[in-house]
């Protein structure tokens, strides 16, 4: 009977043990990052700025943009935009073509747009690819690089 008792108990630990091993802990393997960045005017102002957010799974060292975001301090009514990308030891490429940035309310002096959507969406890069904004009135893109 204590053979039965103590063969009946290594099997409940073993099924529960085994069932905590499969729960649903996929999703929680991937991580979510934020990279921010302005170029200041001087007058308090932000002018372009750029957000970044991806996300990787574990010790990968990909990265996958899922958004991007883009400012710019103006009076005009719109100002055009596009997000670059240069991987380590690679050239600055175009990931999108030119978009319009507008103003998000009236009575604001800045413009903005984004490009892509939250979640694990995106293109995939390698850790340390350098992601930029370029908006056509400036010329000069401000970049972040992906950690």
């Amino acid at each position: 009977m204590k053979r039965i008792l103590s063969s009946a108990v290594t099997t409940a630990l073993a099924l529960l043990l085994a069932g905590a091993g499969t729960t649903p802990a996929s999703a929680a393997t991937y991580k979510y990052d934020r990279q921010n960045a302005c170029r200041s005017e001087g007058r308090g102002e932000c002018s372009p700025g750029i957000v970044v957010k991806h996300w990787h799974k574990g010790r990968s060292a990909d990265r996958g943009v899922a958004w991007v975001y883009a400012s710019m301090a103006t009076n005009k009514p719109t100002a055009q935009a596009r997000w670059l990308y240069q991987r380590p030891g690679g050239r600055m490429t175009a990931a999108t073509g030119w978009k319009q940035a507008k103003h998000p309310a009236p009575g604001t002096n800045f413009v903005e747009t984004s490009w892509g959507r939250d979640g694990r969406t995106g293109p995939q890069h390698p850790v340390g690819t350098r992601v930029c904004v370029e908006f056509r009135d400036l010329g000069r893109p401000l970049c972040v690089r992906l950690r």
